[in-house]
Order: C-alpha cells, then structure tokens, then sequence
C-alpha cells in the first residue's frame, strides 16, 4: 500500500511539501527552535524559537514535512515580521485551518529582542 505522505516514514531530507494528517484534536500546537534565516541587510544568522497555534478543522500538519519546510529559510534573507506573517500564510493554505497564528521569538542581538505574531483565521 503506498503511503500518501511525501516524507513520513521514507528517507527524505528535503523539502516537498507540506503534508496534512487527519485530527480529533480541536487545537494543535507546535514549537520549534531550530528555525533560523538570515538579516536581509547584513546578512547575519537570526535564531528564532517558533510557536504555531493551529485550530483545526480536521486535519494538522505532520511534523516531518513541518520541519522540512521551516529548514528552507535558512538561507533565505528575511526580516522577522514578515517571516511570521510568509510562514502563518503558508500553513494557513497548507491545511485549511479555522484559525492559523505564528509567533517568533528571536533570539537578542544588538540588546534587542523580537517577538512577530501573525494571525490568519476563516471567517
């Protein structure tokens, strides 16, 4: 029987697609600190800790293909609030939500912090 998610199970380190899985659940959480870019002007690493709130509609993202996806900003030059705002909008069509929020707390630098939330729901 062939599997009809691209990357759970197999041995795939790049990145396809985001993957649903079906859910009972009425909220999903996920969080993540090993998402990082880098400064569109200085071209710096920035370290974020990731935390995505889904309220689902039955379905969620698998986590394999999650974490795929959030390596492919590695070496992306992006600034942090539109980083929130590009990941909430892709999880958002990804699996059909009734609500999608994101939030990125990046790591100090300079003495400054950052925190970006973004937020997308279905009316």
């Amino acid at each position: 029987m062939e599997s009809k998610y691209t990357a759970l199970g197999k041995p795939v380190n790049k990145f396809g697609q985001l993957d649903r899985v079906p859910t009972r659940c009425q909220r999903v959480e996920y969080h993540s600190d090993q998402l990082t870019s880098a400064c569109p002007i200085t071209g710096q690493p920035d370290f974020y800790e990731a935390t995505i709130r889904i309220e689902t509609d039955g379905s969620a993202i698998e986590t394999k293909t999650l974490k795929l996806y959030l390596e492919t900003y590695r070496d992306q030059q992006i600034f942090c609030e539109d980083l929130a705002v590009k990941i909430c909008e892709d999880l958002f069509a990804a699996c059909e939500p009734k609500h999608c929020a994101v939030t990125l707390q990046q790591r100090r630098r300079g003495g400054i912090q950052i925190t970006a939330s973004h937020e997308l729901r279905r009316s």
